[in-house]
């Protein structure tokens, strides 16, 4: 059985891909060893779960609710179980385990602090990071860490949980 946060789910499920053609993308993965990472190739969120050693890519087929406080994932029944700050059941959803090889979202994640000038990012994944932010601080705030131009920005969300979003090639402004 698969536990894990609201917060670490809905940032997950925002940055998992949809109708990716990398099918493998378009799930939430749980690493073995208690990470939860969605991810669509171009940015990615790594928060913390409680996997019991199960690792699993699952595609839970239910809009989640507007109140529940965690998920309960169960990959041999196929079914997640939505629950609110008392433990009571507030939906059940079915879900789809999905048979494929996750990538190394640890190389990617691998982050060595460094200063730059400028970096290109895509303005829409900032605004997903904003969204994700609110989910762990009401205040929408995250520390923003830089490697080089052409690598992972990193906005910290909580003592646990992070994004990465990809840099884009964009023209200097003097060209």
């Amino acid at each position: 059985m698969i536990t894990v946060k609201r917060a670490e789910y809905l940032s997950a499920l925002t940055c998992a891909g949809v109708k990716e053609v990398r099918y493998y993308l378009n799930g939430i993965f749980f690493d073995s060893e208690g990470f939860v990472v969605g991810t669509n190739g171009h940015r990615l969120f790594c928060g913390k779960a409680i996997t019991e050693g199960e690792s699993a890519i699952v595609n839970v087929k239910a809009k989640p609710p507007t109140k529940f406080e965690q998920v309960r994932i169960d990959t041999v029944l196929k079914a997640a179980i939505f629950l609110d700050n008392e433990g009571r059941t507030v939906m059940t959803s079915p879900v789809e385990v999905i048979d494929g090889h996750f990538p190394d979202w640890r190389r990617v994640a691998d982050f060595k602090p460094g200063k730059v000038d400028a970096i290109g990012i895509h303005l829409p994944y900032l605004a997903d990071a904003a969204k994700c932010s609110k989910y762990f601080d009401k205040k929408a705030n995250a520390i923003i860490e830089t490697q080089g131009v052409s690598d992972a920005i990193r906005l910290q969300l909580s003592a646990d949980a992070y994004m990465l979003i990809m840099p884009v090639r964009m023209p200097s402004p003097s060209e």
